[in-house]
């Protein structure tokens, strides 16, 4: 691991990566190979960053995200999809129509990693931008609809953060969604999670529902959310009594629409 040189938030990229590498060795509920490939080249020891629940949530969040994504994807087939804070994540790979333009953005110490495993085509790319500048939206076509992801990254911001997040996609796209996971304020304490407590990383806010973000931003509609145990529930006893102590404070993957005001 001497050789990853990551910002503190960028860094918990590294425990998707390994979740999905394992899940791909294993129960493969999902695929990456491209994870397996990343984790063997860096000889990583995954143990500290494959710990049980956040395996779990992983895996869910994998599943429910891409489903959103390639429901989206099917209504709007030559849609510009921006992966925000992309990091590691080959969902490109998987929910590909052969149509949509695929934007990976991230920090700078990210891309130029992220560079060392991974090419770019015609229409997927990796894009050097900080969402949360006033201007990084420039350049992107906003001819065609835009859906906008944000795995694993939303709550690491401020609400006033998010709030400029989301004008600055509404200001720069008139029609678009954004698919994204969602922490619950009574989650939002780092030791209670089995692999970020051992990073540096801080949570920043939360949303009871995904109705707190429509408020921000009044052009923002929610369409639907899912609780992350709505999906692990369905693979062991441990998951379904998790998902009944946990109750409404597990993780979400929300679908919102926005139309920029006439």
């Amino acid at each position: 691991m001497e050789n990853v040189k990551l910002g503190t938030v960028q860094e918990t990229a590294l425990i998707p990566l390994a979740i999905r590498a394992n899940e791909t060795k294993g129960k493969r509920r999902i695929v990456d190979r491209k994870a397996v490939e990343i984790i063997e080249a860096l000889g990583v020891d995954t143990k500290p960053l494959d710990k049980y629940g956040s395996h779990e949530g992983v895996v869910s969040r994998t599943i429910l995200l891409d489903s959103a994504v390639k429901e989206l994807i099917a209504q709007c087939p030559d849609a510009v999809c921006l992966n925000l804070g992309c990091g590691l994540d080959d969902r490109f790979s998987r929910i590909d129509n052969g149509r949509v333009q695929w934007r990976n953005i991230d920090l700078p110490d990210m891309i130029a990693f992220r560079r060392r495993f991974y090419a770019e085509s015609d229409r997927e790319r990796m894009e050097v931008r900080d969402i949360l500048s006033d201007d990084w939206t420039d350049g992107i076509p906003n001819d065609r609809e835009i859906i906008a992801v944000a795995e694993g990254l939303l709550m690491y911001f401020t609400k006033e953060q998010i709030r400029g997040l989301l004008e600055s996609l509404r200001d720069a796209f008139p029609d678009g969604y954004l698919v994204c996971e969602l922490m619950h304020p009574a989650m939002m304490k780092e030791d209670r999670h089995d692999t970020i407590k051992a990073t540096k990383a801080k949570f920043g806010w939360g949303t009871e529902s995904g109705h707190d973000l429509e408020a921000l931003c009044g052009d923002f509609t929610l369409i639907r959310e899912t609780s992350l145990s709505q999906e692990m529930k369905k693979y062991s006893l441990i998951n379904k009594i998790a998902a009944v102590v946990i109750g409404n404070r597990n993780n979400r993957v929300a679908v919102f629409h926005w139309r920029a005001s006439a």
